[in-house]
């Protein structure tokens, strides 16, 4: 593990496919080795044992002739003093002995060095094999066994021979596997660098993606598994651009909100500390307005916080919506009536609708969508505010009267400290966060909250509730 830690992928890509070449050349070369050796000793074993029935036969007829094995050990006793006569003397010509019975019985001249002979007690005549570890057939006549013929084992000839053929097509397959691996290390190390390029590429997005460049993109070749994970990178860096400009966002709002009571309360105890403005009940009581803004927006901010981060506690139970509903219009109406405004409640449903919820958080979502039309609505005007059962939902749709919102302000307004009109001021546009805390109360209702065009040319509110 230590070798490799300081590699590079592209060196770890050469040195597996380099490996796997190696691997897969030795494993080839093992079982071409065990094929022949397999092959090959089978094939003669079964061909010897063709021909020890034609070397018992004739052995029989020899010995019908002679009546005993001595003609045979004689013969084999000339032919090996003959062995070792010119293994003694490599330079003189030694001419051969004459082994007629001999050359009678063999099947050819590769049988000489391999030929045994046992008696009927399956002593060794001939060779110095053990019966046991020998090709034989018996030798009969009359019926009577009268000796075996065997061949020493082919393992024991063939060993050397393979071991020989075995050196001599090593030192080829050496030759010939250092030219094959010259040739894969030539095709594989441009293959490495191909295939790593991509993973370099992402390591230096990463470095700027984390140096606060968020604007880094990767480009996007193929459609494999790192043409996925550049896609998701890229979807990475969006979404973390976006963010950081959301939060750019929402420090400058939350300092723009804050700034101006703050600035209206500094300015106005100013005032008082200078003698410009006496400390009245009126003056006082603008004093407290200012100071109550503050709160509320402090208040909305924590509870935005608290949902962020999971924090904001439901206490949850089987509650009726209508009973909600019904409720909350009521609290709303004389508002409505002083504002010159119609507030309207229609329910077609018989039965009351229940659902899993937190009625104070309810209350307030509702709230929340009345006092913004409230805010929005021009006189005469009116909201229309309905409940309904749809596929196992609970449906509730808010719909106000002009002036209505463009498609672009459409989208953005549960954003926080969005306004349709940035040009109004604080008591006529609120604070810019009641939308988005009726979309976090949504959230936690494990609901839906969207916006459209209401068919008084106003803005519809749809939020849908699930009922199981």
């Amino acid at each position: 593990m230590a070798i490799t830690k300081g590699l590079k992928i592209r060196h770890k890509l050469f040195a597996v496919f380099v490996l796997s070449n190696i691997l897969l050349i030795v494993s080839m070369w093992q079982v071409f080795q065990w094929s022949f050796d397999k092959g090959f000793v089978s094939y003669a074993t079964e061909r010897d044992r063709d021909f020890l029935e034609q070397m018992a036969n004739r052995t029989a007829n020899l010995y019908i002739y002679y009546d005993d094995w001595y003609f045979l050990v004689q013969e084999s006793r000339m032919e090996h003093e003959w062995h070792q006569a010119k293994l003694e003397n490599i330079r003189d010509l030694v001419p051969p002995p004459s082994t007629p019975n001999l050359d009678l019985i063999y099947p050819s001249q590769y049988y000489r060095q391999r030929f045994l002979l046992f008696d009927s007690d399956r002593k060794p005549i001939i060779g110095k094999v053990r019966f046991s570890d020998a090709e034989t057939y018996a030798v009969k006549v009359d019926s009577n066994v009268v000796g075996y013929v065997g061949l020493r084992s082919i393992r024991e000839l063939v060993q050397d021979q393979t071991l020989r053929f075995v050196r001599q097509q090593g030192e080829a397959f050496l030759l010939i596997s250092a030219f094959m691996l010259a040739i894969a290390a030539l095709l594989t190390w441009p293959l490495a660098q191909w295939l790593s390029r991509p993973i370099m590429s992402m390591q230096g997005a990463t470095k700027k993606l984390a140096a606060g460049k968020y604007d880094t993109r990767i480009t996007v070749k193929g459609g494999d598994e790192l043409a996925s994970l550049s896609c998701n990178f890229n979807n990475l860096a969006c979404t973390l651009e976006h963010s950081r400009e959301a939060r750019k966002r929402w420090v400058a709002d939350t300092a723009h909100e804050l700034r101006t009571p703050v600035a209206i309360l500094r300015g106005e105890i100013e005032a008082m500390q200078d003698g410009i403005i006496k400390p009245t009940p009126d003056s006082l009581s603008s004093l407290h307005q200012e100071t109550l803004h503050i709160a509320r927006l402090i208040d909305d901010l924590n509870q935005l916080s608290m949902h962020d981060v999971g924090s904001l506690n439901y206490e949850m139970e089987d509650v009726s919506i209508n009973d909600i509903i019904e409720q909350t219009v009521q609290s709303m109406t004389l508002p409505f009536n002083e504002a010159g405004l119609d507030l309207e409640y229609q329910c077609a449903l018989k039965k009351l609708i229940v659902m899993n919820g937190d009625s104070d958080r309810l209350h307030q979502l509702f709230s929340n969508l009345m006092n913004n039309s409230l805010k929005y609505t021009n006189a005469p005007g009116r909201l229309t505010v309905s409940l309904s059962k749809e596929s196992n939902k609970a449906v509730l749709r808010f719909e106000d009267s002009a002036p209505g919102v463009s498609d672009e302000d459409k989208e953005r307004i549960f954003e926080q400290f969005f306004r349709v009109e940035n040009s109004r001021n604080r008591t006529t546009g609120g604070r810019g966060l009641g939308l988005a805390i009726c979309s976090n109360i949504v959230d936690g209702h494990q609901g839906s909250i969207s916006a459209y065009h209401s068919p008084d040319d106003g803005l519809g509110i749809k939020i849908e509730f699930p009922l199981n």
